[in-house]
Order: C-alpha cells, then structure tokens, then sequence
C-alpha cells in the first residue's frame, strides 16, 4: 500500500513511474484525477480511470476527451478472442462507416508519404499480430486520436509506426520516446 505523502508526491512528480501511478490510482481512487494529468499516465490507465475512477477523475479525464465510451466502451477480457470470433469477424461485411473513414483519410496520407524522404522507406513496417485488427497502416495514417492511443496500448508492435504517424498527439510521443524501445527510438528520430 502506497501510504498518502508517497502518493502525493509521485502524481506531482512528472517523471513518475508510471506502474506506481498505476498502484495508486487503484488503490487511492480519491487520487484518480491527479494521476489522469500526469504526464506519464499512460493511455490504457486513462481507459482504467475513466471506467473505474470516482466521479471527479472521469470528470477529469472526460475535459481531455478521455472517457470510457471514447475507448470503445467497458473494459473488456483481454485474452485472445475465440478461434470461432475470429472466424465470425472475418465472415461480416466490412463497416460503411470505417470504410468512408479511410476513404477520407486516405489522400492526406498519400500526400503525407510522397513528402516524406526516401530514407524512411527502410523502415521494415512491422507484421500485426495484435487480435483486435490493427494494421501498421493504419498506425501510420489514422487521424482518430482514440484510435491512436487504442494501437499504443493493444499493438504494441506497432508503437513505432504511430511514432512516426504526424498525427499523434504529443503526450503519446513523449510516452513513447520514454519506452525506451530502439525501434520506436529512430521512428521518433526520423520524423525531428
């Protein structure tokens, strides 16, 4: 148990652990809302607090756009899906609505990566092997932040495609440089 000057002192401290952030917003939930604003409080702890926090951290975290409806309602199980989900996923029509979505974005991005230099094309894009569907493209050209902050904390295999995506916010950016991952390390690097 995180006694309460230790709990104080780390939701001030912007270089905070951000597992210890973790331990007290769950274990102090008076303390939600200050761990919400840290600076190290990672995207799958704001989905935590804003479904599981008292009221004044879901307040909080809803002012930034953070609610629990934003990252795709409750928290669910997160084992594997079922071979049979799978297979009833790939089985139903493709979403109008993400599908007009890509659409969309789609010329930005191809406008995006006909300005980008010739030596970002080394970068070996990495092979999905999240459940949820995320793909390294749309890692690299999604414009949805929540969508953004989903591929940061359920693909973590491509944290180093949004890194170079120009449209990730900078709070994540500043997450990521802090992982210490060489991967997302020269992601960063390239896109300065």
């Amino acid at each position: 148990m995180v006694d309460y000057d230790a709990a104080v002192a780390a939701v001030q401290d912007p270089n905070a652990d951000p597992i210890l952030l973790a331990k007290i917003a769950y274990e102090n939930p008076e303390f939600g809302a200050n761990v919400a604003v840290n600076p190290r409080c990672y995207p799958g702890l704001k989905r935590w607090i804003a479904e599981f926090g008292d009221e004044r951290a879901r307040e909080t975290l809803a002012q930034y756009g953070f609610t629990a409806e934003a990252f795709g309602g409750p928290v669910q199980d997160q084992e594997a899906p079922s071979q049979a989900a799978l297979q009833a996923a790939e089985q139903q029509p493709a979403d109008a609505y993400a599908a007009d979505q890509y659409a969309a974005a789609q010329p930005a991005a191809d406008q995006y990566a006909a300005q980008q230099p010739a030596a970002q094309a080394a970068f070996e894009e990495p092979v999905a092997t999240n459940p949820y569907g995320f793909t390294a493209e749309q890692a690299l050209t999604t414009t949805d932040q929540m969508q953004i902050a989903q591929i940061a904390q359920y693909a973590p295999e491509l944290r180093a495609c949004i890194a170079r995506n120009p449209n990730t916010y900078p709070a994540l950016i500043e997450w990521l440089g802090q992982l210490g991952d060489p991967a997302i390390n020269a992601a960063l690097a390239s896109c300065q």
